[in-house]
This record gives structure tokens, C-alpha cells and sequence, in this order.
């Protein structure tokens, strides 16, 4: 995988060596094993080189195409290569005459550009960007793949176009300026999704996953290239069949995942989406005689509390379990006792270049990443976006057969559900899953209101999450702009899953710390359940798949029975990730006076954030249980967040 970077002069003015020097220097954490840049006229690219699969050996980027038209450089991993390089045809017959292990990945991407253009999209599957100058026609196209991809960030002018893997690489050049963009920060506060290709940082935008870019002559076109049919479903005869579909496509795809040229890892909690990835590629590995390490986060040892209702602190029964189950796979329990999310922050924001929210979840990540690193594996698998594919809950049942008139089957999986243990009653599972999405958002919100949550407040719902000041809320426009842009403060259940999980999919975009993960510890996180491949046949099974007979994650459940230990296919709870933050967080009470303090030297941060409310929180401290669990948003949310959003701004003013 590499970080690419380029610039474009479109007035045709000579991109120098000394531009592309510049952003190299920039960004060279990102590629400890090689790179290269090239420069030809108006227009330069470069590429920083981490070597993680048997092929990346082989990278020698920028490529040129055989024809000297194409000049690309190219970022990611190719998961379908075998079949790409098959239906390349003649465009690769000089390929086929060297081993498939020493063609890189790049090749194949420049080689379908050749042959399709701006098509090629439809025929690669994996984790990748890349951009292409087309020296002859002297426009530039870049492209991320669909769900998850590395980040692109550029910078537009009329007479300018420069790319970059971070913002940083922008800022290098020295006509580029660095300065925040309030608007944006005001939406990230709140939670909102406004304006997705807008980033935190005043003309510099990024491109979303799924889309491409093309730049030349007749300007700059942003362009969707990820709308997969939502219209499709596949329908079997049997229950069995989608089971048998599921898995041999699952095991396909978690092969592909597995390629590395070190030992893998998995990321794994006691939950279902991890666990069916670590125990599929524990299979998949034994024939080979290869080994699989399990990382999993757990709080110190006699930790008691508190915990949310219907989770979990501790995941070490349920991955001494998987432990017991499969020979190959080595579980490495992962304890942080006393550190905080606040450690050594600066140096996280100088690779991932904005804040994040989830604060106390940073600790136990990069302790699983250092330790992965120090073992020498450059590969991590995970569950991410599970919950959104192969595991989702089958929200939609219900409502769909009340819209379809099927009154009697709904009544009877209202009925199933109560017996699993799903749902309180029938009554609160038909109304709740099956008539409040099919009602007027009016309505929605009126029931809201009588039920006392705290989001009814229409003007700023996202008050009681978010650490933004009211007043600089209003100043942005804030919740009418998230209104525009379709956000859901209320968490109204979706009539329609298939377009509700599309959309998450597409505004989700992990990208970003997977690159900055990438930058600090040279490993690749790799997430099977996000394959396009996976995302797209879910999206077209019957939705009744997911929720079956009152079982909730019905697909998965079943899908992995025999291959997943009882304990966790019958497990209804959900872990707590970093369940000890709050104690973590009482340790650092005296210090957070000085971190306030500080951040309130910051102009910026004393209008865009309630630093009043945050010092208040500080000084309210809870003292009890019961205390700290009815105001999990106020601490974990709105104090940590701010905090975090603080010190970003103080880093950025440091000149970052």
C-alpha cells in the first residue's frame, strides 16, 4: 500500500521538483519502504511505498502505461486479482507470463484503466485509491473505492489542483494556506453530516468513498460511482440456501483478506462480527499450517463497574472460548490500566489531523497496534460494519409486513420475539418496529416528546451530545443544516433498511484513521464485513433473513453455528468498549482543571465550545454508581469530546 500524492498546474505552468520535494517530505511516515515521485510539464506525482502483501514487493509507482499516455499512482489492496487479470484479456497477455505473486496491484489497476477508463471502477474490488494523468488529453482523474478506501484530500483552484493522502501533504505547498474551516467544525461538533465533502480545514475538500474525480480543461467533476440496485433480491428456496451463499462467500472473502506477507491478526471482542471473521480465518489458515493471534481489549483486572444495562465489561469468557475452539488461533488479552485518552494526543492529531469521538476507545487501540507491531504482523482484520452487513438485526421485518398486509405473520414474529427474549412485549415490538417508521416524522417526534427524550429539543437536538456552544451553533446554522442534509437527531427507525444502510455505508467513512493507524504503526487494517462484496449481497437478502423466528442477527447466528462457540451465538448482550473510562477518567480529575484552562487560551475554542458547561461537569463530579449511569452522555460525550476538540485546536494553533 502506498500514500500518493500530486499536483496539477493547469495553466500549464511546469510543476517543479522542488513542489513535489515538498510533499514528500511531508508525508514520509507514510511509506517506511520505498516510493517515488515523477514530474513531467504541468503535472507531478509521487507515492510513499508500506510493503504488506507478497506483491507490494514488486511496486515501482509512478507507473507509466505502455503506450506513455497514463501516468498513475495507486493506494490500497486489489481483492479480486485473479479474476481481474482474467478478464483483462489481451490488455495483460504480457502479464500472464509471470507469476501472479509478482505482479503488484498497481499494474492490474493501470491495466484495467487502460482497457475500461473511467469503467475500470466496475471491475475492481477492494480497498484503494489512485489517480491517473492523462498526459495526451491533460486531465486528471482520482477515484476511492466504495464503503472503505484510503483518503484523498485535494485542493482546487482555477489555476491549481493539488491531491494528497492527508491534508498535510497539501499544506507542504507553500501557496496551499492553513486555516480552519468553522463551518465544518461546527457540524462535526454536532454530529452532523453537512456538506460530507467539506472537510475541517478552509479549501481543502476531500473526496467521499465510492465517488471519483476528474480535473481538466472544462473544470472539476465530483461523481457517484458506488449505487448498487437496492431494487435487487435474491431469493432461494430453502433457509438453508442463503446460508450455504453466505458462507461460501464469506470464506471467499476473508481469503482475500488474509494475504500478507507476515503472520495476521485479528482485532476480536466476545461479539458475533468478530468472532466469525477470527474463526473463519482460523480455518482457512490450518490447512497451511499458519497461526492466527487474537487481540482483545479488557478492563484492569477486578474491575467492577458501571456497565450500561444489557452490556458487558469483560470479553475474556467469551474469547477463551473461541481460545478453546480453534488450536491455531492465540489470544492476547490487552490491558491500558491508568493511561487516558488525553495521552500523548498531540502526536495522534499530527497523523490523523482533526479530533475524533471515540475518545476512550484510542488507548486500547493503539496498545493492540503497538503490540501487533512489535510481533512483527503488518495485517489486522476486524468486525467493522458488520452490524450494517452480515449481522444486522432485522429492524425492517416487522414494518414491511404490516406494509405488505401481512398482519398475521407480523403479530406471530412480534410473538417470537417475546419468547427469545428479544422484546418486552408484542405490543411494544408492533409498534415500535413495525408502526412508528411507517408514521409522519410529526407524529414520530410528538411521541418522543411524551416519552421525555432528550432530543425533543426541535431547535438544537443535538444539545445533549454534542460540547458546541449554543451560540456558535446558531452562528452556523447548525441544525437546519443538518435538517438539509438528512440527520436523524431522533433516531427514527428506518421504514426502508435497504436505503438506511446504503446511506450509513456511504457516510461512514473510516478511511482517515485507518490511514493515520497506518502512518504510526505500519499496519494495514483489513475488514471483511465492509467488502463490497458481503455489503452488496446483504443489501439484496430478504430482510426476514436477519430477524428469523424472533431471533435477532438470525443470519449470522445461524451461519456460524457449529463454527462459534455456544455461549457467544446465544449471547443477547453487547460488550462496552473501554467499559473502565469513567474510572480512568476520575484519576485525571485534577488535571482536566489545567487541560480547560488551557483550552480556554484558544479563541476559537471559547466561542465553539460550552467550556462553562465542561468546567461544570468537572467541578458536579459524580460520586455514586447510579450517578454516573443516568449521565454516560454528559462525561463520555460531552466532556471527553470537548476536551478532545479542545486540544485539537490548541495543536492546530502550535502549527500542528
Amino acid at each position: 500500500m502506498s500514500a500518493i500524492f500530486g499536483l496539477v498546474n493547469l495553466t500549464g505552468k511546469p510543476v517543479t521538483p522542488s513542489d513535489m520535494g515538498c510533499m514528500a517530505l511531508a508525508l514520509k511516515h507514510h511509506g517506511v519502504d520505498g516510493g517515488g515521485l515523477w514530474a513531467q510539464g504541468c503535472a507531478g506525482m509521487g507515492q510513499h511505498l508500506m510493503i504488506f502483501t507478497p506483491e507490494d514487493r514488486f511496486e515501482r509507482q509512478p507507473l507509466i502505461s505502455t503506450n506513455g499516455q497514463f501516468v498513475m499512482v495507486c493506494d490500497g489492496h486489489i481483492d479480486n486479482r485473479t479474476e481481474l487479470l482474467a478478464n483483462l484479456g489481451s490488455q495483460a497477455e504480457d502479464l500472464t507470463t509471470h507469476p501472479l505473486l509478482e505482479i503488484p496491484d498497481s499494474e492490474l489497476v493501470l491495466r484495467a484503466y487502460e482497457k475500461w477508463g473511467n469503467k475500470s471502477l466496475q471491475h475492481l474490488v477492494g480497498v484503494f485509491a489512485f489517480a491517473v494523468w492523462d498526459i495526451r488529453a491533460q486531465h486528471l482523474f482520482l477515484a476511492r473505492s466504495p464503503i472503505k478506501a484510503p483518503t484523498l484530500f485535494y485542493y482546487a483552484t482555477p489555476g491549481v489542483f493539488a491531491f494528497s493522502v492527508t491534508p498535510k501533504g497539501l499544506f507542504a505547498l507553500p501557496f496551499i494556506p492553513r486555516a480552519i474551516n468553522e463551518q465544518k467544525f461546527a457540524d462535526k461538533l454536532a454530529h452532523s453530516p453537512a456538506d460530507p465533502e467539506a472537510t475541517l480545514y478552509r479549501g481543502i475538500s476531500r473526496i467521499p468513498t465510492g465517488h471519483c474525480l476528474t480535473v481538466g480543461r472544462d473544470g472539476l467533476h465530483v461523481q457517484n460511482i458506488w449505487k448498487p440496485d437496492l431494487s435487487r433480491k435474491i431469493r432461494f428456496q430453502h433457509d438453508d440456501d442463503y446460508l450455504y451463499a453466505f458462507n461460501e462467500l464469506f470464506e471467499h472473502v476473508v481469503e482475500t483478506h488474509l494475504r500478507s506477507l507476515t503472520p495476521v491478526g485479528v482485532m476480536m471482542s466476545g461479539g458475533l462480527d468478530s468472532t466469525a471473521i477470527a474463526a473463519t480465518a482460523a480455518r482457512l489458515l490450518k490447512p497451511q499450517g499458519k497461526r492466527i493471534t487474537a487481540f482483545t481489549e479488557v478492563p484492569r483486572l477486578g474491575f467492577a463497574g458501571p456497565v450500561p444495562k444489557s452490556r458487558y465489561a469483560d470479553e475474556t469468557p467469551f474469547v477463551q472460548s473461541m481460545d478453546c475452539m480453534y488450536d491455531n488461533l492465540d489470544m492476547e488479552l490487552i490491558r491500558t490500566d491508568k493511561a487516558i485518552f488525553l495521552d500523548d494526543i498531540d502526536h495522534f492529531f499530527s497523523h490523523i489531523e482533526r479530533p475524533f469521538n471515540a475518545t476512550s476507545n484510542r488507548v486500547w487501540i493503539e496498545a493492540i497496534l503497538k503490540e501487533a507491531h512489535q510481533r512483527g504482523m503488518r495485517v489486522l482484520l476486524d468486525g467493522m460494519q458488520g452490524n450494517l452487513t452480515f449481522s444486522r438485526n432485522g429492524g425492517g421485518v416487522i414494518s414491511q409486513l404490516l406494509q405488505t398486509g401481512h398482519w398475521r405473520r407480523a403479530w406471530m414474529e412480534a410473538r417470537q420475539m417475546v419468547q427469545r427474549g428479544t422484546s418486552q412485549s408484542m405490543l411494544r415490538a408492533l409498534v415500535g418496529q413495525g408502526l412508528m417508521p411507517l408514521l409522519p416524522a410529526s407524529f414520530w417526534l410528538a411521541v418522543e416528546r411524551l416519552r421525555g427524550n432528550p432530543l425533543h429539543d426541535t431547535a438544537q437536538p443535538f444539545h445533549h451530545i454534542s460540547p458546541i456552544h449554543p451560540d456558535f451553533a446558531a452562528l452556523h446554522k447548525v441544525a437546519q443544516r443538518a435538517r438539509d442534509w438528512g440527520q436523524d437527531y431522533y433516531y427514527r427507525p428506518a421504514s426502508d433498511y435497504r436505503v438506511a444502510t446504503y446511506k450509513a455505508l456511504t457516510l461512514q467513512d473510516l478511511g482517515l484513521f485507518d490511514t493515520a493507524y497506518r502512518s504510526m504503526f505500519s499496519v494495514d487494517f483489513r475488514s471483511p464485513a465492509a467488502d463490497v462484496r458481503i455489503v452488496e449481497f446483504c443489501l439484496a437478502l430478504p430482510e426476514e433473513q436477519f430477524l428469523h423466528q424472533g431471533e435477532q442477527r438470525s443470519l449470522i447466528r445461524r451461519a456460524m453455528k457449529n463454527r462459534l462457540p455456544p455461549d457467544i451465538l446465544s449471547n443477547r448482550l453487547r460488550g462496552q468498549q473501554a467499559a473502565d473510562w469513567f474510572e480512568r477518567l476520575t484519576s485525571a480529575r485534577a488535571g482536566l482543571y489545567q487541560e480547560l484552562n488551557q483550552i480556554e487560551q484558544c479563541e476559537l475554542a471559547r466561542r465553539a465550545l460550552d467550556l462553562t458547561r465542561m468546567r461544570r461537569l468537572v467541578e458536579q463530579w459524580p460520586q455514586s454508581v447510579s450517578e454516573i449511569n443516568g449521565r454516560i452522555y454528559d462525561y463520555h460525550v460531552i466532556l471527553e469530546r470537548g476536551l478532545v476538540a479542545g486540544r485539537f485546536l490548541l495543536w492546530f494553533e502550535a502549527g500542528g
